[in-house]
């Protein structure tokens, strides 16, 4: 399982989503409908959460050293 380090710097709730849409990726390759159902009984709460990751900045631009 590859994830981008950017993910990194997200909400935990963010990286639960990533990490369990990755995970039923095991179970199911592709993004069908019997993807959709593990993804609602693994956590019921994903399309709030993809909407919240997806209105996120892509990358932490923030640098400071």
């Amino acid at each position: 399982m590859w994830v981008n380090l950017e993910l990194a710097k997200k909400p935990v709730s963010c990286l639960e989503y990533i990490i369990v849409h990755e995970m039923i990726h095991l179970l199911e390759r592709h993004h069908n409908e019997r993807f959709l159902y593990y993804m609602d009984t693994f956590l019921p709460s994903w399309k709030q959460i993809k909407e919240e990751l997806n209105n996120l900045p892509v990358s932490h631009g923030n640098w400071t050293y």
